[in-house]
């Protein structure tokens, strides 16, 4: 995570999501996206909320500078 000032830490994040088209007339169509982690350029395909919300969770641990490098 980056440092903003003091104690206090940022993690920055581009996430991009599209709708999908559906195959036929009756299935829904689906969202799908990336999300980036602008400090260390890690990028991750989403399918779902649960992956994104997991790829942000995993960021938003305790981390060193070590671990934000590619």
């Amino acid at each position: 995570m980056k440092r903003v000032s003091g104690d206090q830490q940022a993690a920055t994040f581009i996430i991009r999501l599209w709708r999908e088209a559906p195959e036929t007339l009756v299935t829904p169509a689906t969202w799908r996206g990336t999300a980036i982690h602008v400090q260390s350029g890690a990028e991750r395909g989403i399918h779902d909320m649960d992956e994104l919300v997991s790829f942000i969770t995993t960021w938003m641990q305790e981390r060193t500078p070590e671990d934000d490098m590619p």
